[in-house]
């Protein structure tokens, strides 16, 4: 559970009836409780409460010299930690992170930190794809949410782009960024702020070196485009998006790194 912290407030007696009227001891048990329910209503018009984080994978993509990228050395910090904080400094304060190859260690390892925020683990026992743990958090999210992957690390501005999610009143928003290599990422065709294609680690000549950093802000009625044969975000679920004119694209720049070599781990440590 999230930390609480008793303050004192003054308030005008009738505002106090007004938030005390919203007690109906089932839902909303308090006057504490009631002033929390309206304070996260608004918030969450200005910022993003949850988020799924994605640090699974096949071998190839989680180790490095046999070990779990997520908690190598950044900073003084595990990798997996560094990502989790830079998205709580956006006032996360729900994170929910998937985990399978080396689950154990992980779990062990950032369970014994005390964290500003909330952590749990949704964990499988093997690797199924990016869609499945989406899949399998759809009863923690109610609101709009984001999922990140636990490899990046960016100067993405989440409010900045929740704030255009919003504007454009969307269902899914994409962080993007350009790249000098983009035959290694998710490459966009981006047209008035929606994505009208989507092509995972293009084969051919890419149509642009715009690429999608691992971000994405969705709404939860987002599920309901969630096919049961679904195995990737980039190569299933998110093109189909694109078709249906449904993916809008934030384009962000400055700092952006996906950690999956060791070169990688020393430009992150550099950069950061």
């Amino acid at each position: 559970m999230a930390k609480r912290e008793r303050i004192t407030i003054t308030i005008r007696k009738d505002l106090l009836k007004q938030v005390e009227r919203l007690q109906d001891n089932l839902t909303i048990r308090s006057r504490s409780h009631a002033f929390e329910f309206l304070l996260s209503r608004v918030l969450s018009d200005i910022r993003l409460s949850s988020a799924l984080v994605l640090a699974g994978g096949k071998r190839e993509n989680v180790l490095i010299g046999g070990k779990p990228k997520f908690l190598m050395d950044v900073k003084g910090k595990p990798l997996l930690e560094r990502v989790l904080g830079q998205l709580a400094g956006f006032n996360i304060g729900s994170f929910l992170v998937y985990l399978d190859l080396k689950k154990e260690e992980i779990v062990e390892k950032l369970s014994s930190k005390e964290h500003a925020f909330e952590l749990r683990f949704l964990t499988g026992n093997k690797p199924v794809g990016t869609v499945e743990p989406l899949r399998k958090a759809r009863s923690f999210f109610d609101d709009t949410f984001l999922v990140a992957y636990g490899d990046t690390l960016s100067s993405l501005d989440l409010n900045k782009m929740l704030q255009f999610h919003r504007k454009n009143n969307a269902l899914a928003t994409a962080a993007l960024t350009t790249v000098s290599n983009p035959k290694k990422y998710g490459v966009v065709v981006l047209e008035g702020g929606k994505i009208r294609r989507f092509v995972q680690k293009p084969r051919g000549n890419p149509d642009s070196f715009l690429v999608s950093a691992g971000y994405f802000i969705f709404e939860p009625e987002i599920f309901r485009y969630v096919s049961r044969n679904d195995k990737s975000l980039e190569r299933d679920l998110l093109p189909r998006l694109a078709r249906k004119g449904l993916l809008t694209g934030y384009p962000f720049q400055g700092f952006y790194i996906n950690v999956n070599s060791k070169q990688d781990l020393e430009k992150a440590r550099i950069m950061l």
